[in-house]
C-alpha cells in the first residue's frame, strides 16, 4: 500500500483560499491544489492519511465529508495519532515526525509513503517530505515529485522509529 500524510493547511488550503471561506464555515481548499492532489492519488493509488490539526477524532466522519465536497477522490484511511506527553512537569507535543512514525508502526502493509506538509517538523522523514508553501499550496511540480516518490520503494533508513528526544517545547 502506498500512503499519502496529508496536511491541511498550506497544502490544500493556501493564501488564496483561506480569504475566501464564508463567515462561520472551515477554509476552503484551493482547486488548483484539489486537482494535484487527485493527480498524486490517481497516478499512484495511493490512500490518504490526515496528519494535520485538522484531525478531530478518529472517525474522521466530517472531514470525509468536508474532501468529498471539495473534489478529492482519493480515499482516507485514518489519521496519525496525536502524541504528547510530559518531560520534567513540563507539557510537550510530538513532532509530526513522530505522529507519522507512530502510525507507520501499525502499518507493516505500507510499501512507499510521502508526506504533504508545510512545516518541516518530519524528523527522520525530511527525504519523504514535499514541502509546500502556504502561498500556493500544492503546486503541479509539488505532485511530480510526490508521485516519484511513491514510485520509489521506501529505504530502510526512512523505516519508523520514535524516540523521547522527538519531542518540541
Amino acid at each position: 500500500m502506498k500512503v499519502v500524510f496529508l496536511d491541511v493547511d498550506g497544502v490544500m488550503v493556501n493564501h488564496r483560499s483561506w480569504y475566501v471561506r464564508q463567515p462561520g464555515q472551515p477554509a476552503s481548499a484551493d482547486p488548483a491544489c484539489v486537482q494535484a492532489l487527485n493527480r498524486i492519488t490517481d497516478a499512484t493509488g495511493a490512500r490518504l492519511v490526515l496528519s494535520s490539526s485538522w484531525r478531530v477524532d478518529e472517525k474522521h466522519v466530517w472531514l470525509v465529508e468536508l474532501l468529498r465536497r471539495w473534489g478529492v477522490t482519493g480515499k482516507l484511511i485514518g489519521e496519525t495519532p496525536r502524541l504528547h506527553g510530559r518531560i520534567r512537569g513540563i507539557y510537550v507535543g510530538k513532532r509530526r515526525g513522530a505522529e507519522i512514525a507512530a502510525w507507520l508502526k501499525g502499518a507493516p502493509e505500507v510499501e512507499a509513503f510521502v508526506i504533504l506538509d508545510d512545516d518541516a517538523d518530519m524528523a527522520q522523514f525530511l527525504d519523504r517530505l514535499v514541502k509546500t508553501q502556504f502561498d500556493d499550496g500544492l503546486t503541479e511540480a509539488d505532485a511530480n515529485r510526490a508521485i516519484a516518490l511513491l514510485n520509489a520503494p521506501v529505504p530502510r533508513r526512512s523505516r519508523p522509529s520514535v524516540n523521547k528526544f522527538d519531542t518540541i517545547v
